[in-house]
């Protein structure tokens, strides 16, 4: 069990690092005029995006869709695997979600979708397992 939360906290970790991006702060001068290092609009995460999980930890009943649809920064639709989703993906490309299944079994699901690729991690605490997931768009 200890190994379990150790490895589920890692993945989380891993992935969490991956969402806080790679942006540097910069100190400026008082008359110096500074771009933002941040882009302003990440590209449109909307759209169809095929989705490949592994789990790392545990042994879970498929619960991770292997197509999302996102519009209007919202999911919209999941296939490949029989679950009800909610979710969303922020202005900077941040993603966080949660699939339900039969029986009550859930996984929740974050990371980072940015121009055609995305990664992240997922966990399950009902069934004591988790992962990796790389998406791309379709």
């Amino acid at each position: 069990m200890r190994s379990w939360a150790i490895a589920v906290a890692v993945s989380l970790a891993a992935s969490g690092a991956l969402a806080k991006g790679g942006y540097k702060h910069h100190r400026t001068e008082p008359n110096e005029v500074v771009e933002s290092a941040a882009p302003a609009h990440v590209s449109d995460p909307d759209g169809s995006w095929s989705v490949e999980a592994t789990t790392s930890v545990g042994a879970c009943p498929s619960l991770i869709p292997s197509k999302l649809d996102v519009a209007g920064g919202k999911i919209a639709s999941a296939e490949g695997a029989p679950v009800t989703s909610w979710g969303y993906v922020d202005e900077t490309g941040n993603i966080v979600a949660r699939f339900t299944g039969e029986g009550e079994h859930v996984a929740r699901f974050h990371g980072v979708l940015k121009g055609g690729k995305g990664a992240g991690a997922w966990s399950s605490s009902t069934d004591m397992c988790g992962g990796t997931w790389k998406a791309a768009r379709q």
